[in-house]
């Protein structure tokens, strides 16, 4: 792999992994179906949660979760994500929990999601110019699954979001913009290749001058193998219609392999992936840089309960 890895904290990688085990399994505990009372009549919050989950899940496909694109799928995990980013420039960033966090599903079309906040750590050339902090937080995603069908009915599903991002992060990473991000997401499955894709936007409350408008487009491809194995190929796209980068696009290509789900106990199952991902358009460009990085190590690792 070129280019230098910047200073990397893995105390803090370590803490936020611990962190996401401890509290899927605490929840999937408090989630499991309780003793009943002993009139036989009454049964915990929790459990009837689950029973809420499980039938959420049984309406829609099995599928898993692509690397990049996100899922229209109904999910309830948490999910820590990791990504080294390298630029043409020159730089390097070290991404932790991008837009991932936790999911929970609260009814049989409903998903919610609260994202943990994105860690940066970035050098420049030579491991110059090096910072780290925290980026904009896109804290809260609400989902709607419109329509769903599992693999015997049809396969196929059809749902609609809208994510939250404010402008929380240090000075160097921030936007100083309220951020919206609608989206549409559709798959569909044919035995065991699927295909899911997603269409949205990056609408800045402010300075949209400067930071233009962003049509984002993601489609995977993903091939089922031996129960556990999830080859895909991701195309992931975005056009700025306006802005700095005005005409401009970047599209990047992501093989990738998921792994999972593994049960680590009777409520809890484990599933992690890796993909490696290129700009192949446009060349090069500085000022404003674009693409926004020129390849990238992805990791994922999910605790679904």
């Amino acid at each position: 792999m070129d280019g230098v890895w910047p200073r990397f904290p893995f105390a803090t990688l370590v803490s936020r992994l611990r962190g996401h085990v401890v509290l899927a399994c605490a929840i999937s505990l408090f989630a499991a179906p309780s003793a009943r009372a002993e009139d036989g009549s009454e049964r915990s919050f929790f459990a009837d949660w689950a029973q809420t989950a499980a039938r959420a899940r049984a309406t829609q496909p099995a599928w898993s979760s692509p690397l990049v694109t996100t899922t229209g799928m109904l999910e309830q995990r948490f999910r820590f994500d990791l990504a080294h980013q390298q630029a043409g420039n020159g730089t390097n960033t070290t991404q932790l929990d991008g837009g991932r966090g936790l999911d929970l599903i609260v009814s049989e079309t409903n998903e919610i999601q609260i994202a943990a906040p994105p860690y940066d750590i970035r050098t420049g050339p030579g491991g110059r110019g090096a910072l780290e902090g925290f980026a904009d937080w896109a804290f809260l995603r609400i989902k709607q699954r419109l329509a769903a069908a599992p693999k015997e009915g049809g396969d196929y599903f059809l749902t609609a979001w809208l994510q939250l991002q404010a402008p929380l992060g240090i000075r160097a990473l921030t936007n100083n913009a309220w951020t919206f991000l609608p989206t549409l997401a559709a798959g569909k499955g044919w035995d065991r290749f699927d295909v899911q894709a997603t269409v949205g936007g990056v609408l800045p409350a402010e300075h949209a001058a400067t930071l233009g408008h962003q049509i984002v487009t993601n489609i995977a491809f993903q091939y089922h193998v031996f129960d556990v194995l999830w080859p895909e190929l991701e195309v992931n796209w975005t056009a700025f219609p306006d802005g700095q980068r005005r005409g401009l696009n970047q599209v990047f290509l992501t093989p990738g392999l998921v792994i999972g789900r593994f049960s680590l106990s009777e409520d809890v199952k484990f599933t992690f992936g890796v993909g490696y991902q290129s700009a192949v358009s446009p060349h090069f460009r500085a000022k404003p840089l674009t693409p926004a990085y020129d390849h990238a190590w992805l990791f994922t690792s999910r605790f679904n309960f």
